[in-house]
């Protein structure tokens, strides 16, 4: 199979896992969200935040140094395994004794015990990430997306019977373990075809064959870049109480959904994919334009609806009583579209083996980021809100500068056009589609502004980004195109 079409069936598995995974999400939140109290939410978002950034410690990085090295022995493999499940181990042992700190941090203290049961994913999803790389290497996104979906179903069963049981913010953490423990199960049954880890543990196997140097940049690269884009959270969690954490949470976790959702869709085929042509760099120059633009166009029309439909969003998905959080919904929206842009660089990055220009490019961020965010938090929830905005517009063209044009000599007029036209469109269609405020029940207005601000995105699309279309086209199975006549 050539690799267009492993890339074309690796998505097709993928946006299935996805849209499925998302279905999954939104369900689970809008259940528990009628459970459970804003203080719990932002329990919650503080006990991830906690475990995400020793997460990234799990493996040093070394799972995509994997993926990037075309060939790697079996001894090596091996020995990178068992180290995986030491990690693992150590990381719940710090994370067990340092939670009474971060709970007196917070001045919270039942974070001490949430931390420490949701810590248990230490011990478990190690055993079964090296066979998630393996699987990735190999274009292998079926076993990938029958572990997503397998997950996330068993997470949502978990989650709703606890919360109707008043198990409170406990029906999040068991819900994240039972997901962990599914998804590793399944990783290993699947990968265990391919590759069996032996018991050996041979460091000279690894030792100087570039997978720490690559591993610890993009360990550090994690590291600064989760900090930068979870520093919100911790400044208001710290100034402005766990209340307004859980308002302003539930609109990031809504807001990010969708990106978080359709980059991956592209992204984790993206890297593979430009790890095989890293040498060809107009190949990959084209490659890398057709990502961008095609996401871009995408996800502009979803946070443009986001923005206009927020209100109705909220009711529908949270219910009545968390309408104060449709302003930083729409706020946030500009800063995840930017981000959206923003993602795939990473990819990039990778796949040329500048794993230190990520670690470079966070650095520099996080010497800006948290000081403007602080700023912003005098002024409220909003204020945070906009300075991230501000900030992740503020970063576009440094993105393209300084790492897109000399990785893969991307032009300026070449990346801003796949990038900025989408938007700018969004815009405009946004701009037509408010001509409905006239309409004054909320159903019907939300209805037709659906309809009319999708009909004039796709129209003036067609028109002006006609790729767009054409890249999109390139996904769809043959069978489809011959029923439809594609």
């Amino acid at each position: 199979m050539s690799l267009k079409k492993q890339a074309a069936g690796g998505v097709r598995w993928t946006s299935v896992s996805a849209m499925y995974s998302a279905i999954i999400q939104i369900i689970q939140v809008s259940v528990l969200a009628r459970f459970l109290d804003k203080k719990d939410f932002g329990l919650m978002a503080i006990a991830l935040f906690v475990i995400g950034i020793t997460q990234i410690f799990i493996d040093m990085g070394i799972s995509n140094s994997i993926i990037h090295k075309q060939k790697v022995n079996k001894f090596q493999l091996s020995t990178l395994y068992w180290l995986n499940i030491f990690i693992g181990f150590t990381l719940f042992i710090l994370v067990f004794l340092i939670s009474p700190l971060i709970a007196k941090f917070y001045n919270v203290g039942e974070l001490t015990n949430v931390i420490r049961t949701i810590a248990t994913v230490f011990l478990i999803s190690p055993w079964g990430q090296q066979f998630e790389s393996l699987l990735m290497k190999d274009l292998n996104f079926k076993s990938i997306a029958i572990r997503d979906i397998s997950g996330r179903s068993v997470g949502l069963i978990v989650a709703v019977l606890l919360a109707i049981l008043n198990f409170g913010v406990y029906s999040l953490v068991y819900a994240n373990i039972s997901a962990s423990f599914i998804s590793a199960c399944l990783l290993i049954i699947f990968g265990l075809k391919d590759h069996r880890p032996g018991f050996v543990f041979s460091y000279r196997s690894i030792r100087g064959k570039g997978f720490f140097s690559f591993g610890m940049f993009q360990m550090g690269e994690k590291l600064l870049n989760y900090f930068n884009s979870q520093f919100d959270t911790l400044i208001i969690g710290r100034l402005l109480g766990m209340e307004a954490l859980g308002i302003y949470n539930i609109a990031k976790t809504l807001t990010l959904k969708p990106y978080q959702i359709i980059n991956p869709i592209v992204t984790k085929i993206a890297f593979p994919v430009l790890s095989r042509i890293q040498n060809e760099i107009e190949k990959l120059k084209n490659a890398y334009l057709k990502i961008i633009g095609t996401l871009s166009s995408i996800n502009a029309i979803i946070y443009g609806l986001m923005i206009l439909l927020a209100k109705p969003l909220i009711l529908i998905v949270f219910g009545q009583e968390w309408l104060v959080a449709v302003p930083y919904l729409q706020i946030l929206s500009i800063s995840a579209f930017c981000s959206s842009i923003g993602n795939p660089m990473g990819a990039l990055q990778l796949a040329r083996g500048r794993a230190d220009w990520g670690f470079y490019w966070n650095l520099a961020k996080i010497l800006i980021m948290p000081l403007a965010l602080y700023l912003g938090s005098f002024y409220g929830l909003k204020g945070v809100s906009w300075a991230l905005a501000i900030m992740k517009i503020t970063l576009l063209f440094p993105t393209w500068y300084f790492f897109i044009r000399p990785l893969c000599n991307a032009k300026f007029r070449e990346y801003f056009s796949c990038t900025l036209s989408p938007p700018l469109i969004a815009v405009l269609s946004g701009a037509i589609t408010c001509l409905l405020f006239f309409i004054s029940n909320l159903v019907f207005l939300s209805i037709a502004m659906l309809i009319l601000f999708s009909t004039v995105y796709l129209t003036l699309t067609y028109f002006l980004n006609r790729s767009l279309l054409v890249n999109v086209g390139e996904f769809i199975p043959e069978r489809l195109k011959t029923i439809f006549k594609f």
